[in-house]
């Protein structure tokens, strides 16, 4: 059984059209049993976190939702508490390459994390390309709050995946979100390093082929137990599913 921990829905700007039955067709096609989904595009965030709350009550079997908030927005305090009040969304994405801030300067993000802390979600952060989505700037935030649990999604990618290794270890709270991440010498490295119950498999649908996702670990000679801990065990208990 498969649990995608991290993927969003296309969005067609010229119609507002989003593509429901494409995304619930790659999970039949793949054998997803369940997926977080978020969405990055569209009229607004608030817009955006609402058709994910109804899409979410639509599958409740099938999908998980995943809030996005922008840190830089002036409301987005707000909005954090208004997805916090609600029952359908178990994490939330910040994403600073898609936003274009650096996490150390936003100083509504303090309030953002001390919510998600309050409220039980997990804080999914973009890691990789760029200076804005290095993993030591969100483990500035990882350590400040350490009753919140975050995931570092993509692994810090080519750009920071071997800093990623060595940082992950050094703080509890933080897990690692396996999309994107095909470099097999640095994924060798992390499951020599990183505890096994911190692994999340993850398709970044849309943007990427959920089976090529997959088939990157047939590579590793992964054990079974480690295969199932990263595939379902570890978003399950993550999620309280």
């Amino acid at each position: 059984m498969i649990i995608d921990y991290h993927s969003h829905i296309k969005w067609d700007r010229r119609n507002n059209h989003y593509f429901v039955n494409e995304l619930m067709e790659d999970m039949e096609k793949n054998k997803i049993a369940r997926r977080v989904v978020s969405a990055l595009h569209g009229k607004g965030i608030s817009k955006q976190n609402n058709f994910i709350a109804n899409l979410v009550e639509e599958f409740p079997e099938k999908l998980i939702g995943c809030a996005v908030i922008n840190p830089k927005e002036y409301d987005c305090v707000d909005e954090m508490r208004r997805i916090c009040s609600m029952d359908c969304f178990k994490a939330i994405e910040l994403d600073s390459l898609e936003h274009n801030y650096f996490p150390e300067e936003c100083d509504a993000l303090d309030e953002v994390f001390e919510l998600a802390g309050k409220h039980n979600l997990v804080v999914n952060v973009f890691t990789g390309w760029g200076c804005r989505t290095m993993p030591a700037q969100w483990a500035y935030y990882a350590e400040r709050h350490l009753n919140v649990k975050m995931v570092f999604l993509h692994m810090g990618t080519t750009d920071f995946g071997y800093g990623c290794v060595e940082l992950v270890p050094k703080l509890e709270n933080v897990y690692v979100e396996t999309s994107c991440m095909y470099e097999l010498p640095i994924l060798r490295k992390a499951f020599s390093k990183i505890n096994h119950d911190k692994f999340l498999f993850g398709s970044h649908y849309p943007h990427k082929i959920t089976k090529c996702s997959i088939d990157t670990f047939d590579l590793l000679n992964l054990s079974e137990t480690t295969l199932d801990k990263m595939y379902f065990q570890n978003s399950a208990r993550l999620l309280d599913l």
